[in-house]
C-alpha cells in the first residue's frame, strides 16, 4: 500500500471509479451491453484503505449490480435496458472497505452487437407476417368450410377424387361443424363478430320452417325491446320468402 495523503487518495479513488467500462450480457445469448460507469463517493473508505484496492472493489460491485439488472433485458429496447441498469446503480452500495457510492451509466451496443439485434429484428418481422398469412389462410378456409355445402364444393375441385368416396351427408356436417369452431383471431368489429356468430346459429337449423320460427323470435325480441320498426322488417322478409310447401300441417 502507498501511502499518500488523504486528500491525494480520494483524488486517486476518484480518478479509479470515474467512467470505468463494463460488458453486460443481454436477454439474447451472444449479445451484450457496452456500458461506461461513474460512482460517486458518498462516504470514502476507512483511513487505512488502499486506493487500488478500494477502486477495484467499487468497479467490482458496480459491474455486478449492473449486469444483474442487464441480463434480463432485450438489446433491441436500449432506452428501457439503460433506464433499468441506472434505477439500480442509483441506490446506495457499501464495499467492504466501509466505501458507500451511488452511480450512473451510459449504455450502448457494440458494432457487431448492433448487426446482430438488427438480424434479429429482421427475422422476427419475417416471422411475424408469415404468421399473419398462415393465420389469415386459416381463418378464411374455416369461414368457407363451416358449412357442408362449401365443404362438398372444395371437395369436389379436386379432379383426382373418387366420387364414391365422397363422405356422407352426416359426415360433411360434423366435419363444417367442427370447422365453425375454429377460433378465430381478428381485430373486426364486435358487430361484425355477432354477425358471423348468428350466420352460423342459422345454419345448424337447415329446414326451412326452422328458420322462419328463428326470425319469427328475432321479431318478437325486437319489438320486446322497444324497436318496432326493425321487428316490422324481419317481418317483411318472413312474407317475401314463401313458406316450405312440407310445412307441418296443424291438428
Amino acid at each position: 500500500m502507498t501511502h499518500r495523503p488523504r486528500r491525494a487518495r480520494s483524488r486517486a479513488l476518484r480518478r479509479g471509479i470515474t467512467d470505468f467500462p463494463a460488458v453486460l450480457r443481454s436477454s439474447h445469448p451472444g449479445i451484450r451491453f457496452t456500458a461506461t460507469l461513474t460512482a460517486t463517493l458518498l462516504t470514502e473508505p476507512d483511513d487505512t484503505y488502499d486506493t487500488d484496492t478500494a477502486a477495484d472493489q467499487i468497479r467490482a460491485a458496480l459491474r455486478a449490480t449492473a449486469a444483474d439488472t442487464a441480463r434480463t433485458h432485450d438489446p433491441a429496447d436500449l432506452p428501457s435496458a439503460s433506464d433499468a441498469v441506472n434505477r439500480h446503480l442509483r441506490t446506495p452500495h457499501t464495499t467492504a472497505t466501509g466505501a458507500q457510492v451511488t452511480a450512473t451509466a451510459h449504455l450502448t451496443l457494440a458494432p457487431d452487437d448492433e448487426r446482430a439485434v438488427a438480424a434479429l429484428l429482421d427475422a422476427a418481422r419475417t416471422q411475424s407476417v408469415e404468421d399473419a398469412l398462415a393465420q389469415q389462410r386459416n381463418d378464411a378456409a374455416a369461414s368457407q368450410l363451416a358449412h357442408p355445402a362449401a365443404l362438398l364444393a372444395r371437395l369436389l375441385r379436386n379432379p383426382v377424387l373418387d366420387i364414391s368416396a365422397l363422405p356422407k351427408e352426416d359426415e360433411l356436417a360434423d366435419i363444417a361443424q367442427r370447422l365453425s369452431r375454429y377460433p378465430h383471431t381478428t381485430d373486426e368489429p364486435l358487430e361484425v363478430q355477432v354477425l358471423a356468430t348468428l350466420r352460423n346459429f342459422f345454419d345448424q337449423f337447415p329446414r326451412e320452417e326452422q328458420k322462419r320460427m328463428l326470425l319469427q323470435l328475432l321479431a318478437d325480441s325486437m319489438r320486446a325491446a322497444r324497436q318496432p320498426a326493425h321487428a316490422t322488417r324481419i317481418e317483411n322478409l318472413l312474407r317475401q320468402t314463401p313458406a316450405a310447401s312440407h310445412l307441418p300441417q296443424d291438428a
